[in-house]
């Protein structure tokens, strides 16, 4: 009997930690429903607007996509010097080590006309209950003093609580705005809620069009 127990916790352990070190495994849909605008809408405000991300599995860079395909932007991708391996214990330990100790992995990804954007949309997956290291690494090479910074993430069961307060952190001196999380379990409801959160924000408004050609 306490065999089982001790197996039983230590399954747990795992599945608690596995939900929070990577991505959800799962795949989003690559291709949003059919309601989404036929071209990127115009931001609120004439702004100038730049999703960017680090993706390892897919999922976060669906998002991102979801986002520049409904938003007038430029859209890049982080990309470390060395890649993250696909090995699960592997990476966890990687990252666990990595976020512990604040350690900003080489990218070699740079935005170097950054302070010509506006908004500035930050997405990551959440490893090891916060963002991805290479999002602080790209924080830290940019200065985003006086943009807005939007962040997006996706996630097992994690809170992102922890990875806005670092994004929060990181851009002292820029408006973050209120980011959105895509959990597992929840993909099939991912476009529509990230539409309705940039209306919320009052990045688009997706009447424009409609106005526009009246």
């Amino acid at each position: 009997m306490e065999k089982k127990i001790l197996f039983l916790l230590a399954w747990l352990m795992l599945v608690v930690t596995g939900c929070s070190a990577d991505e959800p495994q799962t795949e989003l849909p690559d291709t949003p429903p059919e309601e989404k605008p036929e071209e990127p809408l115009e931001p609120s405000g004439d702004k100038k607007v730049l999703v960017v991300y680090f993706s390892h599995t897919g999922n976060t860079r669906t998002i991102a996509g979801y986002i520049h395909e409904t938003v007038k932007s430029d859209l890049v991708e982080i990309k470390t010097v060395d890649t993250y391996t696909d090995d699960y214990d592997a990476l966890l330990a990687q990252v666990r080590k990595e976020v512990a100790d604040e350690y900003c992995p080489p990218l070699s990804t740079t935005v170097e006309n950054i302070s010509s954007y506006d908004i500035i949309f930050i997405g990551y997956p959440i490893w090891v209950e916060t963002a991805a290291p290479p999002v602080r690494s790209f924080l830290t090479m940019h200065d985003l003093a006086g943009k807005t910074v939007v962040p997006f993430c996706t996630s097992g069961t994690s809170s992102a609580e922890a990875s806005y307060r670092l994004v929060r952190s990181l851009c002292p001196q820029s408006e973050v705005l209120e980011g959105i999380q895509i959990r597992r379990g929840t993909y099939d409801t991912a476009y529509d809620r990230v539409i309705a959160w940039l209306q919320k924000l009052g990045i688009v408004e997706l009447n424009n069009k409609s106005n526009d050609e009246k």
